[in-house]
């Protein structure tokens, strides 16, 4: 079939698909489809990624539980020795039972233990790290994964929770743009680090995600980035950033602070901005005193109006205001590190005033000649 215009393709991919990848385009329809092109590119490269993981993951859970349920003197596989699954034993038999159904509609002959393990869902192996199976995961599904942190099986379960609302949206060929790619690829990585850290070490010189994300056609301009010599210690300690008043800044969603001849890693996303503030002992204690949660961000104001004094030059005087989110904020953009600017000489810091950039290519640059 040769399509007549671009149009015609439109219309196969449905108006309603295309919605988002328009609007984030302001309407450009042929920059739309290229940005719909690239997510399923990206999509398809964190599927591989997962693709991995899951068969190391569900390989290693079985062998762990291989073991612990004593298979070769027992003569019966894990799944089917209640003395094993426990209080998940009602739950495993019905998964297992309907695998096995759908394999003997296939052919008789499918019905193996092999093809039994791999028939059973990403749902299904994420779910024996429930926090019913503490004692399961002590005595086999620990072993597992080595690797992970503290041996606390929370921490498994975090990661496996985070990555399967994820995967539904990439086995459902969904919309990307405001999933986070770069995070849920790192957590990809760090569970099969968990496994074995030379899996990990192996997917990280075969994945495409980083690649394919550089490439992405539209990056809003979304991210301040301020000189922050002074600024960032600031932002360690109260989780803000203060400047000059009446400075004009153009519409953005997060901040991102250059000290130290790099990009610090933290890129909070700016959760309230007030300009022209008092900065007294006076005004602080007034806003700490207001009560009422629509004086949260008052308050906020006072404490850190308080606190400012002694960490920097903010005396009294008026200031422009910005309070930020900090780690663990599920709106808060933690890049894995820092982003070095190594231009050297005199006039060449990678930021004077301030400038905008994407909070898209900032989670994908190695160094600052990357942004632009």
């Amino acid at each position: 079939m040769a399509f007549t215009s671009s149009d015609d393709f439109r219309a196969l991919l449905a108006l309603p698909r295309l919605a988002p990848y328009v609007r984030e385009c302001s309407g450009n329809d042929s920059t739309a489809l290229d940005l719909y092109a690239w997510n399923v590119e990206v999509s398809a490269a964190c599927m591989e990624v997962l693709a991995y993981l899951e068969v190391m993951l569900r390989n290693a859970v079985d062998r762990e539980l291989s073991v612990y349920a004593e298979e070769s003197k027992r003569k019966l596989p894990w799944f089917l020795c209640p003395s094993v699954t426990g209080e998940a034993t009602e739950a495993i038999t019905r998964s297992i039972e309907a695998t096995r159904t759908r394999l003997r509609n296939i052919s008789p002959a499918r019905d193996s233990r092999d093809q039994i393990v791999a028939g059973q869902t990403f749902g299904f192996w994420s779910e024996l790290f429930g926090g019913k199976h503490e004692e399961l995961w002590r005595a086999a599904l620990s072993k597992a994964l080595p690797g992970t942190p503290s041996g606390r099986r929370k921490n498994v379960t975090a990661k496996l929770e985070r990555l399967r609302p994820f995967r539904n949206r990439l086995a459902h060929h969904d919309s990307l743009l405001a999933q986070d790619i770069l995070f849920h690829l790192d957590e990809m990585l760090a569970l099969a680090e968990w496994i074995s850290p030379d899996a990990r070490a192996w997917l990280e010189e075969r994945e495409r995600v980083t690649a394919v994300y550089r490439r992405r056609p539209v990056m809003p301009v979304d991210t301040l980035v301020v000189p922050a010599q002074s600024a960032w210690s600031l932002y360690e300690k109260c989780f803000a950033y203060i400047c000059p008043p009446a400075r004009n800044f153009r519409p953005a969603a997060y901040l991102a602070f250059y000290a130290d001849k790099e990009i610090k890693p933290a890129v909070p996303r700016i959760l309230y901005h007030r300009d022209n503030v008092e900065w007294t002992a006076a005004e602080a204690a007034r806003l700490a005193s207001l009560q009422g949660d629509s004086c949260r961000n008052d308050r906020k104001i006072g404490t850190l109006i308080s606190a400012s004094q002694s960490l920097g030059p903010w005396t009294d005087g008026r200031y422009q205001v910005f309070l930020l989110s900090r780690n663990g904020d599920p709106s808060h953009i933690q890049l894995k590190a820092g982003i070095p600017h190594r231009q050297v000489g005199r006039g060449s810091a990678f930021v004077q005033r301030h400038r905008y950039l994407s909070h898209h290519s900032l989670q994908s640059a190695d160094d600052t000649s990357q942004l632009k």
